[in-house]
């Protein structure tokens, strides 16, 4: 098994794009699947140069619709057009992003769901992709333990409510033949919290361990320098990874330069960063 970061806020080599999005490849039992598209079609861009066949994908799971997760989703689907696509009913609901007095759309909407209606395969909250590979969503809701950033709205008639980020799930993956042996957990922005979501894998599979925790941890907005959070926030969600017995932590994308710092003082040696051209195997 083999996930590749196509893209995120970062890259590897210098012919490579990079944007604040995110994009996995994940080659699985014969099959090749994205988790997430990036904010553009540069995921695929990054993909040709890299030779991967981004022409022979299986299925495409999207964390959350959010920009920076859904923007590639037409050049990806171009190539792919009869492709899969898995995401959380919740994404129904349009969510906008606060800019100052303003709001702006912070993903996909009505025009998404109605152009890709065939390829579609919405869940609430749990779905299989493949034998081996499952999207669950967060079951433990300790509201210490959610982002903090309340800057996602939705509207609850004629007014703007913070978003509970329903539409927000993680891939869990076998890589191994025995279960037992162990999962990867891949997730887009962990709004929902990395301690939330830990504890809901440890409940739903129990006793397995955990090799890997790859994905954005929300910790940084617009400049990668600082946090969006209080570095305490940081800090016990770190702690939460490192409880949880996970092997190693890849953090990119909304994590930020900052944020990964932070997550470092606790995390030490299990702490990776998984930059656009990076590959991981299991």
């Amino acid at each position: 098994m083999k996930i590749i970061c196509l893209i995120e806020n970062t890259s590897v080599d210098e012919k490579l794009f990079h944007e604040d999005g995110m994009s996995l490849f994940v080659e699985y039992n014969g099959k090749n699947y994205l988790i997430d598209t990036g904010l553009t079609g540069k995921a695929i861009e990054n993909a040709r140069r890299m030779r991967l066949p981004v022409n022979e994908i299986d299925a495409v799971v999207l964390t959350h619709n959010h920009d920076a997760h859904i923007g590639g989703i037409d050049a990806v689907m171009r190539l792919n057009p009869e492709a899969k696509i898995y995401l959380r009913a919740g994404a129904l609901s349009e969510v906008f992003k606060r800019n100052g007095f303003f709001k702006t759309p912070a993903g996909e909407g009505k025009g998404f769901f109605k152009k890709y209606a065939d390829n579609l395969v919405l869940f609430n909250s749990f779905s299989e992709v493949a034998e081996g590979f499952y999207l669950a969503s967060c079951e433990n809701f300790e509201e210490k333990n959610e982002n903090p950033d309340k800057s996602y709205l939705v509207m609850d008639g004629k007014k703007a409510v913070p978003h509970n980020f329903n539409d927000e799930s993680f891939a869990v993956i076998f890589p191994k033949r025995r279960k037992a042996d162990g999962l990867i957990l891949v997730g887009g922005c962990f709004h929902c919290g990395a301690a939330n979501i830990m504890e809901t894998v440890k409940e739903r599979w129990h006793g397995v361990p955990i090799l890997a925790v790859i994905g954005g941890f929300h910790f940084t907005g617009s400049n990668p320098k600082t946090l969006n959070c209080a570095a305490e926030y940081v800090t016990a969600q770190s702690r939460a990874l490192k409880m949880s017995g996970a092997e190693k932590i890849y953090a990119c994308h909304c994590t930020g330069f900052r944020g990964f710092d932070v997550m470092d003082e606790t995390l030490g040696d299990k702490l990776m960063y998984f930059g656009g051209g990076e590959q991981i195997d299991f």
